[in-house]
């Protein structure tokens, strides 16, 4: 492009630039034209009409959308030229040119385009000629600024209107700008009263409660008033005419405010926040007391407390915006608490009394709101508490069993046993004795057996006892408390004979009662074989009659086990106090072995099978079967009761007498005890420790009595003696001498004639001895009369016997050979008869004798029943020509009456040494039974092994020695399972095992007549065990001899009696491990109240 052409170019240039400058200033003069004449409306709308906030938003809004109007519409296109040169190019601007000079038209236009095309000379010569003619024109004269000037009247006017408002009432456009840019405030006009604030200052503490009051001022006011902060607008509270309030809750920040009243808004207020001092967190450290055993303990946030006495505490609080803090107890001066760290305060202070106390806290604006108020609570050491269940033996009179529980806050130390002894109404020194316990220990169960026989009291005499506990106190000084006071008397000879009487009188009632149901039982067995007989079935009726006949054997076997157990208490009462005649102990002994064996498991397991069969509706034929088992059982059972009867009685009798002359003699040392003192009070008048007159008379009275109730027991013992066909044992005669002879001498010690009350003393001595030995006499002569009466019954009984034995044995062989069609089978079947009757007359030989025999065992009796049994089989088999059974009937009776005769001979030889080794008196020693048994067992073991390798005896011979040898292993089994069942009762070990298992083995195989090899080993076993066995019981009777027999047997009643005592209350323990550290005590005493009633109710 040329020189010419560029200058064309800084002139199109320049005329844009002018073009665009008068669109900019045009568009300005209308865009202020249009938002003055808006700013002026909207003022004069907003000053006359006080528009409320959406109003004002919206005139505020239209502001800027009228001039965001203007901008596009006046000022758009200078404002995109001079920021984005965008607008007219070069022939627009030429065309523009053309169109204001006529003298260029075309020419600029057509030489731009020239310009453009192809670079050829003669387009380049046009180009500059035509630029060469147009560099004389101004092209930017084509714009004339001074035609805005007509635009100026639309800014004029508003404007003039503005000046001249604003001069009369600046506040038109003031206060409503003010009001429209501040649309989202309340505006009103100028209310007709003024609100004036109560309060003394807009400053409210953090969190709390600020109560704004409020006075309205001036002629109408308003009913209303509203608190406007932000969007948010409450009612204020009118309390009077004008007085308004309002309660701002738990303020936590600042609040910008207004009111607002009948459309009239005040001025702006503000409510700041100051804060008051706090407590963030109230830690304490209880440091208890060293005996308590307690670790230091810390706390968080508890203000109320409840510690043991001595425990120190301190404090540790924290706070914010604190400056100070104060500690204050009821009863002492105010504390400051030390600041250790930044808002961290301490104190410390150890508690023996209960006290209130609170916290003050305080900063350069306040104190703390509410003062806080605690309390501690000191829980002092309680005395410790016992619980006392005392079981006094009232059998024996042996033991005391003290248990119970001990309680204590903090822990128990020692318990005591306190006692003091009265002794004929005379009160010793009081002893104690140590009860151990654990330790320390806050609750726990004591159980103590005292064994009050090593005191050695006297008949009459008691105990007033008390047990004492401490506790652990280490801050007062240990503390006791005491149970209530028990009384232990044991009672006088009077009464303990009375209780052995009355212990006589009910055994003997029960066991009338025994024979009496045993008699029901087999008259019921007898009515249920009669019915059951024939029958098919069993009907409702049957079963029924079956079930009751169980029930009463059930009731038997229940009453003859009472009755076991109460012969049992009366003989061991009998041995701790009154001394016995040795052979009076033995016949005791072997009654209640007696009793012992009456209830037998054979017979059990029968009733047992019994309800079987009834319970699976077995066959009838089966269960008549089963009755006839039961007959014969009970019948034995039945003379069993009856021979225990006859034999108690028997003993009861010889024990009555035997007391009789112990008490006679007691009395008789009394008697002249009291002479040695009358005498010594004649001798020695000047003596002041002798007795008075009026003593010794009291005494002479006293025996006087004891010998009128020995006259009583005397009265009875004559007629227990009538009734067992016994001679009369007192002697009238000399009882009411003696009588006289004491009366006397009390009549004449009254009147102070000691002279002639010794010759009365001396002649009731005398006849007392006398009647002593008469009683003495007789006792002696009446046993050895009754033991050779047995004797030789007993030697009649063992020769029917062995004739018995002779006539069933030629029988046998007689009945061998025969054929039930020989003639002579009856009359064998008639000798069989006269066998049976000859039994029954051995039978009831010997059932007597065994009622005045107590040393006879119950086998024997067992023994019958069998022999019998076999009997009455063989009679019946002969009748019903079944010869085989017979036979084997009638061999088995034989065998049966070969065992009796064995036994009833041992039993003879036992009772000959018996005799022999009798003494006038009492018996020293247990007679006729060997020392050892291990002695006894190893004869026997030789005679078996003679046997076995060739004895050589002929049949009869043999099988007497077989039978003999079983009862002989018999004795000795029984003879060892008494002692076991002796040390199992007293506690102590049971030696032998299952030996007695093993010689019931050896038993079988000697009656079935074989000894083999195994036999032999079993019956080397047996020994040997034996003999251990007997070494073992030898170091245990050592043992025994140390231990009291009451007290072995009362021990085992220990654990059961306090047993339900304890579990209760280990409940109570368990109860209170499950109560929080600080709230036991309180718990601890309710749950001790609980147990308490419970224990009351039951």
């Amino acid at each position: 492009m040329g020189a010419g052409t560029g200058k064309i170019e800084e002139k199109i240039n320049a005329f844009t630039k002018r073009y665009y400058f008068n669109l900019l200033v045009r568009g300005l003069i209308l865009s202020l034209s249009l938002l003055l004449a808006y700013f002026l409306l909207a003022s004069l709308i907003e000053y006359n009409l006080w528009l409320g906030k959406a109003g004002r938003l919206f005139i505020f809004s239209a502001f800027f959308v009228v001039a965001a109007f203007a901008i596009l519409r006046f000022l758009r296109e200078p404002l995109q030229w001079i920021v984005y040169k965008k607008g007219l190019g070069k022939e627009d601007s030429a065309r523009l040119i053309g169109n204001y000079f006529p003298n260029v038209s075309d020419k600029l236009l057509n030489l731009l385009q020239l310009n453009a095309q192809d670079n050829n000379a003669l387009a380049q010569a046009g180009v500059a000629q035509k630029a060469l003619s147009l560099q004389d024109i101004a092209f930017e004269g084509a714009i004339d600024l001074r035609s805005n000037t007509k635009y100026l009247r639309y800014l004029l006017i508003p404007l003039a209107v503005i000046i001249v408002l604003f001069v009369f009432n600046s506040g038109i456009f003031t206060e409503s700008t003010k009001r429209i840019v501040q649309f989202n405030q309340e505006f009103s006009p100028q209310a007709p009263f003024k609100f004036n604030i109560q309060n003394k200052s807009l400053t409210a503490f953090f969190n709390e409660d600020f109560t704004l009051s409020l006075k309205l001022d001036g002629d109408a006011l308003p009913n209303a008033v509203y608190l406007v902060a932000g969007d948010l607008r409450w009612k204020m509270q009118n309390i009077n005419a004008g007085e308004f309030q309002y309660t701002f809750e738990n303020i936590q920040q600042p609040v910008d405010f207004a009111f607002e009243a009948s459309g009239f808004f005040s001025s702006g207020y503000t409510l700041s926040i100051i804060n008051r001092p706090e407590i963030i967190g109230l830690n304490v450290a209880l440091d208890y007391p060293a005996y308590l055993g307690l670790r230091s303990q810390q706390l968080k946030n508890a203000g109320n407390l409840e510690v043991p006495e001595g425990t120190k505490i301190t404090w540790s609080v924290t706070t914010a915006h604190t400056q100070r803090a104060v500690l204050f107890f009821a009863e002492s001066p105010p504390n400051d608490m030390q600041l250790i760290d930044n808002n961290v305060f301490t104190f410390g202070k150890g508690f023996k009394n209960s006290e209130d106390y609170w916290i003050e806290l305080e900063n350069k604006e306040s104190k703390n709101k509410d003062r806080l108020a605690y309390r501690v609570d000191v829980v002092k050491d309680q005395y410790p508490q016992i619980s006392v269940e005392s079981l006094q033996d009232s059998v024996f009179y042996k033991n005391i069993l003290l248990g119970g529980s001990l309680t204590d806050d903090y822990g128990i130390t020692a318990l005591q046993l306190n006692y003091t002894v009265f002794s004929e109404n005379k009160e010793g020194v009081q002893q104690k004795r140590s009860v151990p316990i654990a330790r320390n220990n806050k609750q726990q169960n004591f159980f103590f057996q005292w064994s009050v026989d090593s005191i050695n009291l006297k008949p009459g005499d008691k105990i007033v006892y008390h047990l004492q506990v401490w506790d652990n106190d280490g801050v007062n000084g240990r503390k006791s408390s005491r149970s209530s006071a028990y009384t232990f008397a044991l009672p006088g000879d009077d009464e303990l004979k009375e209780d052995i009487s009355q212990n006589q009188r009910s055994a003997e009632r029960k066991i009338d009662e025994g024979i009496q149901r045993a008699r029901d039982l087999q008259k019921s067995i007898d009515d249920a074989q009669e019915k059951l007989r024939g029958k098919q079935s069993l009907d409702w009726q049957d079963k029924k009659m079956l079930e009751d006949l169980i029930n009463q054997k059930n009731k038997l076997d229940e009453a003859i086990q009472n009755l076991q157990k109460e012969n049992k208490l009366l003989e061991q009462k009998k041995n701790a106090f009154s001394e016995e005649n040795e052979r009076i102990r033995e016949k005791s002994e072997q009654i209640q072995k007696l009793m012992d064996e009456l209830l037998d498991e054979e017979t059990k397991k029968m009733f047992e099978e019994l309800q079987k069969l009834l319970q699976e509706n077995a066959d009838v034929n089966q269960m008549q079967k089963m009755l006839d088992k039961l007959d014969r059982k009970e019948i034995n059972l039945e003379k069993e009761l009856e021979r225990t009867l006859a034999l108690f009685k028997e003993l009861q009798y010889d024990y009555k007498l035997d007391q009789a002359i112990q008490e006679l003699k007691d009395q008789t040392e009394k008697q002249e005890s009291l002479l040695e003192k009358t005498e010594n009070q004649s001798n020695n008048k000047n003596n002041t420790d002798k007795p008075s007159q009026q003593e010794l008379a009291n005494e002479q009275k006293d025996l006087q009595e004891k010998f009128e109730n020995l006259e009583q027991q005397l009265e009875e013992l004559d007629k227990l003696g009538e009734e067992l066909n016994k001679e009369e044992s007192s002697d009238a005669e000399s009882q009411e001498e003696i009588s006289e002879s004491q009366q006397e001498s009390e009549q004449s010690l009254e009147k102070g004639d000691n002279k002639n009350s010794g010759e009365q003393q001396k002649k009731a001595i005398s006849k007392m001895k006398e009647m002593t030995q008469k009683m003495e006499g007789m006792q002696s002569s009446m046993q050895m009369e009754m033991d050779q009466q047995n004797l030789e019954s007993l030697r009649q009984i063992v020769h029917g016997l062995v004739k018995l034995s002779f006539d069933q044995e030629s029988l046998i062989k007689d009945f061998g050979p025969i054929q039930q069609t020989d003639p002579r089978y009856v009359t064998l079947s008639q000798n069989q008869l006269k066998i049976k009757d000859d039994a029954k007359v051995l039978e009831d030989s010997l059932l007597a004798l065994s009622k005045k025999d107590p040393f006879m065992g119950s086998v024997v009796t067992k023994e019958i029943g069998e022999l019998n049994d076999h009997i009455e089989k063989a009679v019946g088999n002969i009748k019903e020509r079944r010869k085989a059974n017979a036979s084997t009937e009638m061999q088995l009776s034989m065998t049966s009456i070969n065992n009796l005769a064995l036994m009833l001979n041992d039993h003879f030889e036992m009772m000959m040494n018996m005799m022999a080794n009798a003494m006038p008196g009492k018996g020293k020693k247990k007679s006729g039974q060997p020392t050892s048994l291990g002695k006894m067992q190893e004869m026997l073991n030789q005679q078996m092994q003679e046997l076995k390798n060739g004895g050589g005896k002929p049949g009869r011979q043999l099988s007497e020695e077989f039978a003999r040898m079983a009862a002989e292993q018999e004795r000795i089994r029984r003879a060892l399972q008494e002692m076991q069942e002796k040390l199992k009762q007293q506690g102590g070990q049971v030696p032998g095992g299952d030996i007695p298992l093993k010689m019931e083995q050896t038993e079988m195989d000697l009656v079935n007549k074989q000894i083999t090899e195994q036999t032999i080993q079993r019956q080397k076993e047996i020994l040997s065990r034996l003999l251990e066995s007997e070494k073992s019981m030898r170091e245990q009777d050592l043992d025994e001899e140390r231990k009291g027999e009451s007290a072995k047997d009362y021990s085992n009643e220990i654990p059961r009696v306090f047993d339900e005592y304890l579990r209760l209350k280990e409940k109570e323990v368990e109860l209170l491990k499950t109560v929080p550290p600080r709230l036991f005590p309180y718990y601890k005493q309710e749950v001790d109240e609980y147990f308490k009633r419970i224990k009351t109710q039951e």
